[in-house]
């Protein structure tokens, strides 16, 4: 008697959730600081669904992109290669409109995009904030390319190494799009694949570095946000989270491209973020030679950063290497070393972010400082 009555309350329980519409969904919130000046936004701008060659509804990209943190989304299905053709009726702007709804309720930027297709040397090229993707699909890639310049699109290269690795993947194709104006970034990562040239050519040709996932299945196939897997994004440091303002941004090379726990950008963007993420606790240091002080550094980001010391500082022994893990605080041993002089100095740890690349295999370089009271023998 007394279990049935459990069993009926508990379903009686879960009825009434359910009609109340209560929501089980869970968001891994990224705790990316915002920088002066700046709100930081997680944006995902490369997504395919069942309207071109990906395996997933409009819709869900939408849920995957608010339980795995993201602020902005693009759906940007192929306009050439439509392998579901005879299962959809194709329709380029359907993956939007069907999506759009979605994206308002959970508080969601969806932006309206495509992918343009074509062969290499050409390859595949990106425009979001188009108006009307129907009106890419044209015979000749170029035209393609120029009318979602005149759409008022934002374009980039895609997976520049997908195929061709290197310098081999650069053609006069882009050579040409760059002189035009028509091409304003690359992809940096591609899910987890980093290309370096692109890293190279984005500094030397001042384009916007992005990082996204090219997802086709499901986002729980590839990562798990919620174990600290996250997808590929590109961060975008925006004056707010309108369509406007994210444009501005990304045409202003406000970004830094985030995959596998790396980021990449320019020092201007990531250097601050860096700061924005670290809280060094207990500054105030007393030092005697032989002795040991324990600071406490809290990395408020969902990055793990790895620093390799470039140096020493007089006085004060410390870490080759430090790890600051993603949400938590680290302590970092100092030992006073070599005091000949009592007073108090500040006085700066040289690091480099082993994970922060500001160029290929170039590293963002960082201090710890802290102020220091030097005790000398005698």
């Amino acid at each position: 008697m007394k279990r049935s009555f459990c069993r009926n309350l508990l379903l009686v329980t879960a009825v009434i959730m359910l009609a109340a519409g209560t929501a089980f969904a869970q968001r891994t919130e990224l705790s990316f600081p915002d920088i002066e000046g700046y709100v930081t936004l997680a944006c995902d701008l490369h997504s395919h669904t069942v309207f071109s060659d990906g395996s997933v509804w409009p819709s869900m990209r939408v849920d995957e992109a608010w339980r795995d943190g993201l602020d902005v989304l693009a759906i940007t299905d192929h306009i050439e290669y439509l392998p579901h053709k005879d299962d959809i009726i194709i329709n380029f702007n359907r993956p939007y409109e069907i999506a759009k709804p979605e994206a308002d309720e959970q508080h969601i930027v969806l932006i309206r995009g495509a992918e343009i297709t074509r062969d290499e040397p050409h390859g595949h090229f990106n425009a979001i904030f188009l108006d009307d993707p129907k009106a890419l699909d044209v015979e000749n890639e170029k035209d393609a390319v120029r009318i979602a310049n005149e759409q008022g699109a934002f374009v980039w290269w895609n997976h520049p190494e997908w195929k061709r690795k290197g310098d081999t993947a650069w053609s006069d194709i882009q050579a040409e799009y760059i002189k035009l104006g028509w091409m304003q970034g690359m992809e940096v990562f591609n899910g987890g694949d980093y290309y370096p040239s692109a890293h190279k050519w984005c500094l030397e040709h001042k384009l916007t570095m992005l990082a996204n996932t090219d997802i086709h299945g499901p986002v729980s196939d590839y990562y798990n946000a919620a174990a600290g897997n996250h997808r590929a994004m590109t961060l975008v440091f925006a004056q707010n989270n309108s369509p406007e303002a994210i444009e501005e941004a990304l045409r202003a090379r406000r970004t830094a491209a985030f995959s596998r726990n790396v980021l990449v950008g320019e020092t201007q963007w990531v250097a601050p973020l860096f700061k924005q993420s670290i809280a060094v606790q207990h500054p105030d240091v007393a030092l005697k030679n032989k002795t040991v002080f324990y600071v406490g550094i809290h990395n408020s980001s969902p990055v793990t950063f790895n620093l390799k010391a470039k140096g020493g500082a007089p006085g004060v022994a410390f870490p080759g290497r430090v790890s600051l893990p993603a949400g938590k605080t680290a302590l970092l041993r100092l030992e006073g070393s070599g005091i000949t002089e009592s007073g108090t100095r500040a006085v700066q740890l040289p690091y480099e972010v082993e994970n922060i690349w500001i160029a290929p295999d170039q590293f963002l370089p960082v201090t710890i400082d802290l102020n220091v009271t030097f005790q000398a023998e005698g």
